[in-house]
């Protein structure tokens, strides 16, 4: 049993060295796991590259580095991975293709969740990296694994093209199975990967793309390095900017609360912007690790320049700077909302937009805020879906109305997300209420009246004008 103030089970051989970096324990784990996954990832990818090295090798090596810096980082909790992971697959070998997937995500959301009440039970309100983030994305790998194999025995004519692309007619060997779960480059926090990529990339196959007939393959160092220096620059602005303009916990303060209407959403909206950037930093600079292993080659662009952009997770420019809520959705964890279109969105017979927001908060945890920002977007995502096809159209009529528009929802879009993801920061319902009814619910009324109004009161579209088409 853990006891409060104990709940870190990784390494303690960098004790020493907190006082002097400033870091706590486990980020300093964390830090240095990644290095080394970046150090190892490179001599992976020139030395044991899929050209000259069988890909029993190449899976043996992943898996045992893998295992290596989980237990560096995280302890005997590694052990949590390991039995997700085994009775998920002994039900995927001996289970009907029939039923198997669906078995696999009852059980693996049920896991995951017990895992986030034992953390919350023993860590509450605290940001200690435990194994519970790579158990969420394992719980992606298992289940998106499932869905593909119980496609792999379907009639592939009634599959879209993303699923018969992911199709999986058998169980995957021991080896194989293992090392996509545990591989070194993507353990500590992702990003999410899909089988089938996976074996893409070990066995080389990728490789055998057709290239134009001019381009440039090698351009993966360039890549790397602007990763890795975006991820370096996040990084400073994650330590630097929060103290200097608003540290989270600020938001609970009377000071909050004695500002205006006015200041309480610009003050919302710094703070939320700064924290973005530990999401940046840790996604940004796994992205980069992948790429340093050679994973992430997604074909070629218009210019015959290779694009290595498969595993990406989130699009800077768009989430800063997106013009609509769709957009800005579009752009952040990219891995997990491509995971909840294939197991959730594409599945559900009805209600898609609420069964993925409320899977999304599920998988986050159990802190009252996740379900107040999941609950929120798929009220906001309906509202702005809505606004565009009823209101956007009187908006097309000229250029100056066009920019008109493009303004007034890149201002609005910037304070819903602000406006919704500020309880990720609170956590708790009161709190995350409180700072709610200081600033009247402005939104939430603003989105619940434009649902009511053009779904119940005006539900016609404008006449004369053509339907516009949706992103």
């Amino acid at each position: 049993m853990v006891a409060r103030g104990q709940f870190y089970a990784g390494s303690q051989l960098l004790m020493p060295l907190v006082s002097v970096v400033g870091l706590p324990l486990d980020q300093l784990n964390f830090l240095v796991c990644q290095c080394a996954a970046l150090a190892l990832a490179i001599p992976f990818r020139k030395v044991l590259s899929p050209s000259t090295t069988k890909p029993s090798v190449r899976l043996i090596v992943e898996l045992v580095a893998g295992l290596a810096l989980a237990l560096f980082c995280f302890g005997y909790q590694v052990w949590y991975l390991i039995v997700q992971s085994t009775i998920s697959y002994f039900v995927m070998m001996f289970g009907s293709p029939q039923w198997s997937h669906k078995v696999v995500f009852v059980f693996c959301i049920i896991y995951l969740s017990v895992a986030h009440i034992y953390r919350q039970i023993y860590d509450y309100g605290g940001y200690t990296l435990d194994i519970t983030g790579p158990m969420m994305i394992q719980t992606q790998k298992l289940t998106s694994l499932a869905f593909a194999l119980a496609d792999g025995h379907k009639d592939q004519s009634k599959l879209t093209p993303d699923q018969r692309s992911q199709a999986i007619r058998s169980v995957p060997n021991v080896l194989s199975f293992y090392s996509f779960m545990f591989y070194f480059h993507g353990i500590m926090c992702g990003p999410l990967s899909f089988y089938s990529d996976y074996m893409s990339f070990i066995d080389g196959s990728y490789l055998h793309t057709p290239p134009p007939q001019v381009c440039n393959f090698e351009n993966v160092s360039a890549v790397l390095i602007k990763k890795l220096i975006t991820a370096a620059v996040s990084g400073i602005l994650m330590v630097v900017l929060p103290p200097l303009l608003c540290p989270p916990e600020s938001l609970l303060s009377q000071e909050f609360y004695e500002k205006s209407f006015l200041e309480k959403n610009l003050y919302i909206l710094v703070c939320m912007t700064c924290a973005r950037y530990k999401y940046y930093f840790a996604w940004i600079l796994g992205e980069a690790i992948n790429v340093a292993a050679g994973f992430g080659f997604n074909g070629y662009d218009e210019n015959g320049k290779a694009k290595w952009d498969l595993v990406d997770n989130v699009n800077v420019w768009v989430v800063e700077f997106g013009d609509s809520l769709k957009v800005n959705i579009d752009g952040w964890n990219q891995k997990t909302l491509v995971w909840l279109r294939r197991v959730v969105y594409d599945r559900a017979p009805k209600y898609q937009t609420f069964a993925v927001f409320a899977i999304s908060a599920i998988w986050h945890g159990f802190y009252p805020g996740y379900y107040l920002t999941f609950g929120s977007a798929a009220l906001f995502t309906v509202a702005a879906r809505l606004v565009r096809r009823r209101v956007r159209p009187f908006f097309q009529t000229s250029d100056n109305m066009k920019k008109l528009y493009d303004v007034g929802t890149f201002v609005f879009t910037r304070l819903v997300n602000a406006y919704i993801t500020f309880n990720f920061l609170t956590l708790e319902f009161i709190p995350s209420l409180s700072i709610y009814l200081s600033l009247y619910c402005w939104l939430h009324l603003l989105g619940i009246a434009v649902v009511v109004y053009f779904t119940f009161i005006s539900p016609s579209k404008p006449s004369g004008r053509p339907p516009v088409k949706q992103d």
